[in-house]
């Protein structure tokens, strides 16, 4: 059985698509998620950021290096100037993690061989050089008990301010206004997903709820584009069928928010219900902001 997304495609999507200070961010947030007390460094005016992306004191040093196109002579000027200057900098670390978004065609020799050398000349330091097969396995190693986290950061550079694939919503209604499970719902059963007193706005809803900085601002972007594509869509369905729709979405939610904190619950449902579908994006991204609809929604099973 898939998972919720295809790990593999998402994550050499994640590497191939950034370069520069995009992936040096995307990288700083998934060390954090292995390293939580980790910060990443500003730069200081002409200071820079002391050639240090990343820093776990008295741990780690973390150096990202994201060219368009990675070229030996450069990338071992990069890092033995960086290597040096940390060191320069005072910076109290056990570990030096240079990290080089390879896009998966692998580390000339000579860059280990560089590596080698420091090694030698260092034998203090755990001086690493981290390709993107060493990230990609990084991430399935943090999946298993970071699911929520590792999904955000795949998903949250994703654009769907022009979205609007109604036939995508159209598969998402029909499959879900069959399920066998509708059947069984009555209106005292669906409610509001809020775990608060019922409010009629779901951003508002996302700052009660919803911890997770990076989630509530990609599921808030989903709440924001929902009203616009719903509120369409729903002209060219019937209006039982479509709330039967949000009494399903309610009833597969309601069996983790008991057990989870409310994005935990909102991942779950979301996978429970895209495992039983043909993995398609655009059906991905339909059932989230079918999902984010029946958050944000306030005429349909409201609590009194």
């Amino acid at each position: 059985m898939r998972t919720l997304f295809d790990m593999d495609d998402k994550i050499e999507l994640s590497f191939y698509k950034k370069d520069g200070n995009i992936f040096e961010d995307f990288i700083v947030k998934l060390y954090k998620i292995k390293y939580p007390n980790l910060v990443g460094v500003k730069p200081q005016g002409s200071k820079g950021d002391g050639a240090n992306d990343g820093y776990l004191a008295g741990e780690l040093v973390l150096q990202v290096y994201a060219p368009e196109k990675v070229e030996a002579k450069k990338a071992i000027d990069k890092l033995e100037h960086d290597f040096q200057r940390a060191k320069e900098e005072n910076w109290n670390f056990t570990q030096w993690h240079f990290v080089i978004n390879d896009k998966f065609k692998s580390i000339h020799r000579d860059i280990h061989h560089k590596i080698d050398v420091l090694r030698e000349e260092n034998t203090s330091i755990d001086i690493r050089v981290i390709d993107n097969q060493t990230l990609k396995d990084m991430i399935y190693d943090l999946q298993p008990t970071n699911s929520l986290k590792i999904y955000v950061l795949l998903e949250m550079d994703k654009d769907i301010s022009t979205f609007g694939d109604f036939e995508k919503f159209e598969t998402i209604v029909d499959f879900l206004s069959k399920e066998q499970v509708i059947k069984n719902i009555t209106m005292h059963d669906f409610r509001n997903f809020s775990k608060e007193k019922f409010l009629p706005n779901g951003i508002k809803k996302l700052e009660i709820n919803i911890k997770d900085e990076y989630f509530s601002q990609t599921f808030g972007t989903y709440i924001e584009k929902s009203t616009e594509i719903i509120e369409e869509f729903k002209e060219k369905v019937g209006l039982d069928e479509f709330e039967n729709v949000g009494k399903y979405i309610q009833e597969v939610y309601q069996k983790y928010e008991k057990k989870v904190i409310s994005e935990e619950a909102l991942l779950k449902t979301h996978e429970v219900i895209y495992r039983k579908i043909e993995s398609d994006q655009n059906l991905e991204i339909s059932l989230w902001i079918t999902i984010a609809y029946f958050f944000d929604i306030c005429d349909i099973g409201a609590i009194k």
